[in-house]
């Protein structure tokens, strides 16, 4: 029946006390939230640390939800404010410079599934992989952030906008730029490795 119910139905329930309704958004969101974290901070064990103290802030906070947003906003603000306190905490520069070797692991695992048996495609799928995680890193935090938000969890740029303390303007900007780079970057890739 959980299943069947919204978002903000089910954090209402958990505020009276449902653990089951806390599950059922736990079950919805876990691997947005984790993702989110995943491709800000490219270290394993702080985006699982990330992704738990998320979670305990949902639960300890869970009565200042008041419906003025989705929850599904209201949970990437939490998150979106994890992460700079997590920047600050830890005295840190974004780390979209650094290479953790989690991504290569992640693009040999995704490739080794696929069902295309000619391995010149598997190496420029794998190949083409690399470039679209380099390309990212590469991109400006700000863009960053908001191009993952928007892909990764399927938000709207106006919640987006109110996640990250920007107008709407600005963030449908820092998209718009985000994709143009993500363009250039495979272009020039495409090009020359394919």
């Amino acid at each position: 029946m959980a299943k069947m119910l919204t978002d903000e139905q089910l954090i209402h329930f958990f505020q009276k006390g449902d653990a089951e309704a806390f599950e059922e958004l736990y079950s919805r969101y876990k691997k947005a939230v984790y993702h989110y974290f995943f491709r800000q901070v490219h270290i394993s064990g702080a985006a699982d640390e990330l992704h738990q103290e998320v979670w305990l802030r949902i639960i300890k906070s869970s009565s200042g939800f008041n419906q003025q947003s989705s929850f599904k906003t209201w949970l990437f603000k939490i998150a979106h404010n994890q992460l700079i306190d997590y920047y600050r905490r830890s005295s840190r520069q974004p780390l979209h410079l650094v290479s953790d070797k989690t991504d290569e692991d992640d693009i040999e695992n995704n490739h080794s599934m696929s069902s295309s048996s000619e391995p010149d495609k598997m190496l420029q799928e794998e190949q083409a992989g690399r470039a679209l995680l380099s390309a990212l890193k590469a991109l400006p935090d700000e863009q960053k952030g908001v191009f993952l938000l928007y892909e990764k969890s399927g938000l709207s740029l106006q919640e987006i906008a109110v996640i990250t303390d920007n107008s709407f303007e600005g963030t449908k900007s820092r998209l718009r730029y985000a994709v143009k780079k993500l363009r250039q970057h495979m272009n020039q890739y495409l090009a020359v490795e394919l």
